[in-house]
């Protein structure tokens, strides 16, 4: 009996995603993306995520926290590393305090920059952390192409800060649970029409249905930054464009049944699309002052699911060709 396996096939970079810039950092950037970087360096859940910020005469790739609240700063970049990269991240870190990890990311390190990482782990302070990765993309057969990041330099002392993060991270988890268990039993005890499930979320957002698929309301509670949020996030491929274009016909209507301007985040490099706008400043780790953030994320959650559900519902029906019976209506 012959056993017949797949080969590994390494697939041009430039075929997956043709443009550094435009390509390659939007879909990095993405949360899931991202999560398959940050799990090979033992990054832990990476947050409040930017791209394209500028410092000074040039611009950083992407630009995140960890879960100790500390910088990490990821520099893309195609081809063989140079120096011009190299400055760029010297440039920015010379401003910098605090905890700050680097990941410099390239299709291939020159042996010179992958020893220029390992000195600066060695003769910078324990608040500086430097990776260099090489990323390639493989297939096997007709699959689809898969990403792959190879770690050839990391700071030495990298096992005693995971084991930092890990336990920071953990403590958060609990924090949040304890945080989305308390709001769900305020829920019950209010009637809401909004419930939380037996899981509790261990992170800063929990999602409630709108009644059409891809459509949901977002209420998170970020303890990094001390702010509670509603807003409304269309998640599905097919829809998510056409159902934010069809809210924002009308607007004006859902902003005056709201009470408030909202913040219309198209977003057409990415699927998702948001309708963001209610925020308020809370200190989510003070227990005293969550019935006061329960009480205002249920006004809004309540303000939201009654400006949105009935448009999205009504923008979800099938249009009708102009020789429909009316038995091709749904029911």
């Amino acid at each position: 009996m012959t056993l017949e396996l797949g080969r590994l096939e390494r697939v041009p970079v430039r075929e997956v995603w043709p443009h550094e810039a435009k390509d390659f950092t939007p879909w990095l950037a993405l949360p899931a993306n991202l999560s398959l970087l940050s799990n090979t360096l033992n990054l832990g859940d990476l947050g409040e995520i930017r791209t394209e910020v500028s410092v000074i005469n040039f611009y950083i790739d992407i630009l995140a926290k960890d879960g100790l609240g500390g910088l990490v700063l990821i520099e893309n970049q195609f081809g063989s590393t140079d120096h011009r990269h190299l400055g760029q991240i010297m440039t920015y870190l010379a401003g910098q305090e605090g905890r700050v990890t680097i990941v410099w990311i390239a299709e291939t390190f020159g042996e010179a920059h992958r020893a220029a990482v390992d000195w600066l782990n060695m003769n910078t302070t324990d608040s500086f952390n430097f990776f260099a990765v090489q990323f390639e993309a493989w297939k096997i057969g007709a699959s689809l192409p898969a990403p792959r990041f190879n770690v050839v330099a990391k700071p030495n002392s990298w096992t005693r800060l995971v084991t930092e993060v890990t336990k920071a991270e953990n403590e958060q988890h609990s924090r949040y649970a304890a945080y989305w268990v308390a709001f769900g039993d305020f829920l019950a005890q209010q009637g809401a029409p909004f419930t939380i499930g037996e899981a509790p979320p261990i992170s800063w957002s929990y999602r409630f249905p709108l009644g059409v698929s891809g459509a949901s309301l977002l209420a998170s509670a970020a303890i990094g930054n001390n702010r509670v949020a509603v807003e409304v996030n269309l998640t599905n491929k097919m829809t998510s464009k056409s159902f934010f274009d069809g809210l924002v016909a009308d607007r004006s209507a859902i902003e005056a049944q709201i009470g408030q301007q909202l913040e219309w985040l198209r977003q057409d490099e990415y699927i998702l699309s948001r309708i963001a706008a209610a925020t308020r400043a809370f200190n989510v780790s003070d227990k005293e002052q969550w019935s006061a953030q329960f009480a205002w994320l249920l006004e809004y959650l309540l303000k939201f699911k009654a400006a949105f559900s009935d448009r999205l519902k009504s923008l979800s029906q099938p249009i009708a060709s102009p020789n429909s019976e009316p038995d091709d209506f749904p029911n």
